[in-house]
């Protein structure tokens, strides 16, 4: 006999770190990840050395997108939750999506991403890439928690 479901938490997640959060107006492409270690779902990317390549977004490199959740992708070994090296991934360019707050984020603030924790704070700092371009926070949150961006969709925060 199938056993089925008994306990119910008091809400269901929020999201998943680098899901979509809304096809609002959304638009995604597809680059051939060069890094050895791959490229970690919801992690900004830069271009690569290869047409269609890219690796993880660095100081100074010029951001493409940020790579799409996808539970279809294989395992990797080195890093889980990651599109492999020479895999065929998908970015999202436009559009809105779930990330881990690395710090106390606000709507409307700018958005970094923190390269050693792969979470996403709102100011600069050491191992912190950005500010996103054309990138916002959409929701609030306190450090750990899960949160909105809206890549290329409201109006960009001021500079920081």
């Amino acid at each position: 006999m199938a056993t089925y479901q008994t306990t119910y938490t008091n809400a269901p997640a929020k999201g998943l770190h680098g899901q979509i959060a809304s096809e609002e107006k959304c638009n995604k492409i597809s680059r051939t990840v060069e890094n050895l270690l791959g490229v970690r779902f919801g992690q900004p990317v830069q271009r690569g050395t290869g047409d269609h390549g890219v690796v993880p977004l660095a100081a100074g490199g010029e951001f493409i997108g940020i790579a799409v959740l996808n539970p279809a992708v294989p395992p990797d070994v080195l890093v889980p939750d990651s599109y492999p090296q020479h895999f065929t991934a998908a970015f999202m360019t436009m559009g809105t999506m779930y990330v881990r707050a690395g710090g106390a984020v606000a709507q409307g603030d700018p958005v970094f991403y923190h390269t050693t924790n792969h979470r996403y704070v709102a100011a600069a700092g050491t191992d912190i890439v950005g500010p996103i371009p054309d990138a916002v926070f959409d929701t609030s949150g306190a450090d750990g928690s899960m949160v909105e961006i809206a890549l290329r969709l409201r109006a960009s925060a001021p500079a920081v």
